[in-house]
């Protein structure tokens, strides 16, 4: 049972990681890993972002981590783009999961492009490319297979008789784009979509395999209403498929101004079928610090 056990934990952990891409909680926060036209879309000349989620620590003494970083900034290019803004920007994220150390070594560049759609500078609309290279890989010295067991005693000097490649890469290429359109002092409504891996890129561990990474399809979108000139109400709905795996999370958060410069968030969100997710976050001089924690309900 213990050599069966090993190796499903294996063949699960390597084939749910290529099915599916990483997402977080947040999703909000990491605009670069929801849309490529998000790029530039802030209240600043450049944004900087750190991520970082831990997973599955309570069930497994390899739980999967997260981080990433990204950073864009708006309306560069400003003598050659005459009309509208461009923006550009960057990701780097790394995924790890499981004893195998199972990486997603992701790194990518964004362009986005800006502009008004009405005389009034109301209604706006962002489209954004953003092309990439991903590099996973497992290190197979760390996971045992049936073949290394010589009796009841494990010995790792024995062949695996296992025909895996440890690590492969691709390109990869994404898009989408994003409405906005204010109507009110502090009041805007919001929708975007995009779409992951335009070009199915081969995705395995098996030289013998064929298999195909699916495309990613996002749709999200909210509103932000201004009660006061302290108090904002953001809810927001985020739809994601990918192959068989669909996701809605929706839910909304609260933003109160203590004065100009401080601002405390809160919120929660419910990732239907799955887990409620709380938040809670402090700005300072545009500076934010977010934290959040998944309750699973599955």
């Amino acid at each position: 049972m213990k050599k069966i056990t090993l190796l499903v934990s294996f063949l699960l952990v390597v084939f749910a990681g290529i099915a599916q891409d990483i997402h977080y909680s947040q999703f909000y926060a990491s605009p670069l890993t929801l849309n490529p036209a998000l790029t530039g879309i802030n209240s600043c000349n450049y944004r900087v972002g750190v991520m970082y989620r831990s997973q599955w620590s309570s069930v497994s003494a390899d739980p999967y981590t997260t981080p990433s970083i990204s950073f864009d900034i708006n309306n560069v290019l400003q003598r050659i783009v005459k009309t509208g803004t461009l923006s550009l920007g960057a990701l780097v994220l790394n995924d790890k999961a499981g004893a195998g150390d199972l990486s997603n070594l992701t790194v990518a560049g964004s362009i986005a492009y800006q502009r008004p759609l009405s005389a009034s500078r109301r209604l706006n609309l962002s489209i954004g490319i953003q092309p990439g290279y991903v590099q996973k890989k497992v290190d197979f010295s760390k996971l045992t297979f049936e073949n290394q067991f010589n009796g009841q005693t494990f010995d790792p000097t024995l062949s695996s008789q296992e025909n895996f490649e440890d690590k492969f890469g691709y390109f990869d290429l994404n898009a989408g784009a994003y409405l906005t359109y204010d109507f009110g002092k502090k009041s805007s409504v919001f929708v975007g979509g995009s779409i992951f891996h335009i070009i199915p890129p081969k995705e395995t561990f098996l030289n013998s395999a064929d298999n195909k990474l699916g495309m990613r399809i996002v749709g999200h979108g909210g509103v932000k209403i201004g009660v006061t000139d302290k108090l904002d109400i953001i809810p927001q709905v985020l739809y994601m498929s990918q192959s068989k795996a669909t996701e809605i999370n929706l839910g909304l958060s609260l933003q109160y101004f203590i004065n100009p410069d401080v601002a405390l968030i809160i919120g929660a969100y419910d990732r239907l079928g799955d887990a409620i997710i709380g938040m809670a976050a402090v700005e300072f001089k545009r500076v934010r610090l977010g934290f959040s924690y998944d309750v699973n309900t599955s």
